[in-house]
């Protein structure tokens, strides 16, 4: 006996399936696609609202960091701002026309005072003394200047220059007898003041080194060397007279 027959059609094994019926599949297969296609819609907005929500927080610490915010403010005005050098002079008076006449006769008290002077357009020394038995009282002014028709931009920064070296130099001469030398506000730019005793002419000496803009300017004062318990006196005293007279020549710089 063999396998009953089984009606037809049937499907032999090396047919092809026959395509789903539009009635009973392509509603569930359609409705199948939507629902993957709106739960990765739904997964992509969820990333990209969670990675940018997760970004941000980490990134704004990097991008605006207190330290660099404070680093660079500074910055900004050297940047948009050029630096001005003040005006110089383009011409100095001699250095016997630099004190007025009544400083000359309060700190050298006599009508006639020995003048001795020297010098050229861009620098000049005057000297005013008196000596009358042991007696002795003199101002000195040294007036020096970088003119911008010969230096041109540079007049400030060599001026500078100069008074430094001058600061240094008295720095390595300093000597036992040296009792004061320091820097010094308000007169001019900058300035500073010294004191000594010169034994060998028997003398103190108070000095005031002053810049002003493309100007250099020391006056000294000078007077007979102290008796030892007078040294403190004669200092102050030396001191006080030579800023004195670098206050009243200044500005006749002008």
């Amino acid at each position: 006996m063999g396998l009953p027959r089984l009606p037809e059609p049937f499907h032999r094994v090396y047919s092809p399936p026959e395509a789903p019926k539009a009635k009973t599949r392509r509603p569930v297969m359609a409705g199948a696609v939507a629902t993957v296609f709106a739960a990765m819609a739904l997964a992509a907005a969820g990333i990209f609202a969670f990675g940018g929500a997760g970004a941000r927080p980490k990134e704004a610490p990097a991008a605006t960091p207190p330290a660099a915010t404070r680093s660079r403010v500074p910055d900004a005005p050297r940047l948009t701002q050029p630096v001005t050098q003040p005006p110089v002079f383009a011409s100095i008076p001699n250095a016997c026309d630099v004190l007025p006449a009544d400083t000359v006769r309060r700190l050298v008290p006599t009508a006639t005072p020995t003048v001795d002077t020297m010098g050229a357009e861009t620098a000049s020394v005057c000297k005013y003394s008196l000596a009358q038995g042991g007696r002795y009282r003199a101002v000195q002014v040294d007036a020096r200047a970088f003119l911008p028709r010969y230096m041109h931009d540079e007049a400030t920064s060599m001026t500078i220059w100069s008074y430094e070296a001058q600061w240094r130099q008295a720095q390595k001469d300093l000597t036992p007898d040296t009792t004061s030398l320091r820097r010094i506000g308000g007169l001019g730019d900058a300035a500073f003041e010294r004191y000594w005793i010169d034994r060998d002419v028997h003398v103190a000496v108070g000095e005031a080194t002053v810049r002003y803009r493309n100007v250099v300017l020391r006056t000294q004062y000078t007077e007979e060397q102290p008796a030892a318990g007078d040294r403190a006196a004669s200092e102050h005293r030396c001191l006080a007279n030579a800023i004195a007279a670098a206050r009243a020549g200044l500005p006749s710089f002008h």
